[in-house]
């Protein structure tokens, strides 16, 4: 089981998000640099291509991953329906 982390910003936050990701613990990181809003890119899809279930996936905090809630719930759900549990830190 790895654990591993999944950062998302529009701002250059995103370094930021990666050092507490791999200080926590994280093997990998990925990463989009997006709008909020937008829904998850090319840094998402590598992350879901990788994982197995039993993985884990932290995330810094829903409210710096996205202002949706709609993308929030698919971000979940999609990683749920793979047997992978997400944990939040910072939050």
């Amino acid at each position: 089981m790895t654990v591993y982390g999944y950062a998302r910003t529009d701002s250059a936050q995103i370094d930021d998000q990666a050092a507490t990701l791999y200080a926590s613990g994280c093997a990998i990181v990925f990463s989009d640099f997006r709008i909020s809003t937008d829904a998850p890119g090319i840094g998402w899809q590598e992350l879901v291509e990788t994982v197995k279930a039993g993985d884990t996936v932290r995330v810094v905090g829903w409210a710096r991953l996205t202002r949706s809630a709609e993308t929030a719930q698919f971000i979940r759900a999609s990683l749920a329906d793979l047997g992978v549990q997400v944990e939040t830190i910072g939050e």
